[in-house]
Order: C-alpha cells, then sequence, then structure tokens
C-alpha cells in the first residue's frame, strides 16, 4: 500500500501547483487518525493508495484542477480538453477532506460491467470513487512517480451527469485524462471500476 499523509501531499499540490494545504491540527490528526485496510481480507486488491485531503478543498474539483493542470498534452498531468462536463454540477463539487483509499486498478471482475455491478461490492467494504478521488489519485501519484495509473482503463464513478449519464475517468495516457459520461447500461472491456475503501 502507498501511504500520502499531508505532508507529502502538500509536497506534491506544490509540484502540480494546486495551492491547498493543511493545518497543523489538521496534519496531527489526519496522521494520528490514520487506519490502514484491514490485514488479511480476502479481497484479491491490486495495490492500494491512501492520501488526505485538507478542509481547505476549495480548489479540489474537477474545473479548478483542468484549469491548474490544464489540456496541454506536452504538460503532463493534464487533462484531455473535453468540454462536455464544464457546465456539469459533478465538475464542481469539491473533494470531501479526510482520508480516501483507493484501488489504483479496476478489478478484474468488474470490467465489461454496467455501473450497478458495484451494488455488489457493498458487502466488501467497496463502493464507488468520485471523479475527482480519482483524478486527485492519479496526478498525486504521477506528481510523485511519474507514472500514470489506468492508463488503458476507466472507472466508473459515482458522480451523476445531465442526460441520466453517470462518469467515467481513465485512460490517463499522452493524451491526458478522460473524463466521460456514459448510460449505466453501458459496458466496454476498458471499463471497471477503481474501487474505493470504505472499511
Amino acid at each position: 500500500m502507498i501511504s500520502l499523509p499531508p505532508n507529502e501531499v502538500e509536497r506534491r499540490f506544490a509540484l502540480l501547483g494546486i495551492p491547498n494545504r493543511f493545518t497543523e491540527d489538521e496534519k496531527q490528526r489526519l496522521t494520528t487518525s490514520f487506519v490502514p485496510p484491514e490485514q488479511g481480507r480476502s479481497d484479491p486488491f491490486s495495490s492500494i493508495i491512501g492520501f488526505a485531503t485538507p478542509v481547505d478543498r476549495s480548489v479540489l474539483n474537477i474545473l479548478n484542477l483542468r484549469q491548474i493542470c490544464g489540456t496541454d498534452p506536452s504538460q503532463q498531468p493534464s487533462f484531455f480538453d473535453h468540454p462536455w462536463y464544464r457546465e456539469e454540477l459533478f465538475a464542481r463539487e469539491d473533494c470531501a477532506p479526510g482520508w480516501h483509499l483507493l484501488l489504483m486498478d479496476v478489478l478484474p471482475e468488474s470490467i465489461l460491467q454496467p455501473i450497478n455491478y458495484a451494488r455488489s461490492l457493498q458487502s466488501r467494504g467497496l463502493e464507488l470513487p468520485s471523479a475527482v478521488e480519482v483524478a486527485l489519485m492519479l496526478f498525486l501519484h504521477y506528481a510523485g512517480t511519474g507514472e500514470q495509473l489506468l492508463q488503458k482503463k476507466h472507472t466508473w464513478c459515482k458522480d451523476q451527469a445531465s442526460m441520466n449519464r453517470f462518469v467515467t475517468v481513465g485512460a490517463f495516457g499522452r493524451n491526458g485524462l478522460f473524463v466521460s459520461g456514459h448510460p449505466g447500461e453501458f459496458m466496454s472491456r476498458g471499463l471497471g471500476i477503481c474501487a474505493k475503501i470504505t472499511n
């Protein structure tokens, strides 16, 4: 498991040009309150990344991250220049503060499944992540390692867009990060669930 405590998140935020910072009280609380996933879980998880985000979260949404990181594929990390979500409410929703534990790849059994497949994961302490959580995971990891996760895969997200579409995030390659929307029954070989661990 990769764990990014507040000080490391701040260092990577600075590399990305993200201005948000933690208070000293937050740093202390988040550092001492972090609980890693249960050891010995029966799930054959891929790698897990845990990262903290501050209460000061006004910049931590898809539209602001897009503005900061840009859409120039020669300057990674960046977003692919899809204009469709500029007026969507989900793109303005700030990331919740606290710890976020996400799988770094989609669950193999979730590939070629519609979004409702996520309901079957609840009994395993898993749920859909938000689009901004996935974007932050990918960009924070890139800032620290230069590695682009989810290069050929997308994950379903819990965010809903207009026209009864659900948001997917991924394909983080040379053209930047894709944020897309699909009907809930949509299925693809490159689409699965990069689940968030809830307990």
